[in-house]
């Protein structure tokens, strides 16, 4: 009869162990759950991020030195999402769209971006890839080559349709 207590001990703390780890299990299940929904919630309240992706965009962020940068890209091109949120709610309309869309450059400085009177930057995205951006006088932003190759070309369609109205 004494191996009978030793041995419902063994399988007590065996027990112990397999509900332990499925607790571990669920508190990560919860945990995560939990952070989806914040992360959820913060870019439904950040209404660059929301603006971008009503759109059928992807807010990205490109680093410039020790600056950040906020871009909404369309396939291809990219527009500063600060820029979109502005000319979608009406709220401006950013001089980086102007020149996109009105395609008027303003002076001879070299450089698409300087054609626009705006300056060229040059950021990175997580993965390293770089990108060259035109910012304006009033901060708004556009991808150089989307600039560049202007509304009605192919790789700018996303863009086109994200501009082609506002709320």
């Amino acid at each position: 009869m004494s191996a009978c207590p030793g041995n419902f001990a063994v399988i007590r703390k065996t027990y112990l162990i397999k509900t332990n780890g499925g607790m571990v299990r669920i508190l990560l299940l919860a945990s995560m759950i939990i952070f989806a929904g914040v992360s959820s919630f913060a870019a439904n309240n950040n209404p660059w991020m929301r603006t971008c992706r009503i759109e059928a965009g992807q807010f990205w962020v490109l680093k410039a030195g020790s600056e950040e940068y906020a871009m909404c890209f369309f396939g291809e091109s990219a527009l500063g999402a600060e820029a979109l949120f502005l000319f979608k709610s009406k709220a401006g309309v950013p001089e980086a769209v102007v020149a996109y869309k009105n395609r008027n450059a303003s002076s001879a400085r070299g450089g698409i971006c300087g054609s626009f009177d705006a300056e060229v930057l040059q950021g990175k995205d997580t993965d390293g890839q770089t990108f060259n951006v035109c910012k304006f006088s009033d901060g708004s932003l556009i991808e150089e080559t989307t600039l560049w190759l202007g509304p009605g070309a192919g790789t700018t369609q996303g863009l086109d349709k994200a501009l082609s109205s506002t709320y």
